[in-house]
């Protein structure tokens, strides 16, 4: 990878992680979400994305028993985190999950949540496309 092909990489995520955070303003109040997890995306909301990393680092664990609907939750935004800080490989893993959790009972993730999926997975889906020429 060639140093302007990183920059351009690390662009795209710190403009992906602007667009979230964008679609993510608007709906802070209607979020519920309780305990460290709520704090660890309203972190992520502020910009905070290495408290909210470590946050939810500490959850995993406890994630592993949570509803799907919770799990999925996770799942994105632990992707998210680690895209933002420049982690496309496990940004990727964490955004699978979520979209498995999603795609085997519909709904899981919330209409904005699922947006901010299909816009993440799409930022990563250039690390697997051919070179342009």
């Amino acid at each position: 990878m060639t140093v302007v092909s990183a920059r351009r990489k690390l662009a795209a995520g710190a403009a992906l992680s602007l667009l979230v955070l964008g679609a993510c303003s608007g709906s802070l109040s209607l979020v519920g979400c309780s305990g460290s997890l709520g704090a660890a995306k309203a972190d992520f909301r502020k910009g905070r994305i290495a408290e909210a990393k470590s946050e939810l680092v500490l959850l995993e664990p406890d994630s592993r028993t949570w509803s799907n609907e919770r799990r999925a939750e996770y799942a994105l935004y632990r992707g998210l985190v680690h895209h933002s800080l420049g982690d496309r490989s496990a940004a990727g893993v964490w955004l699978a999950e979520a979209k498995a959790l999603d795609d085997a009972q519909p709904h899981t993730l919330s209409d904005e949540d699922r947006v901010r999926l299909k816009l993440a997975l799409e930022s990563l889906a250039s690390d697997t496309a051919p070179p342009s020429p």
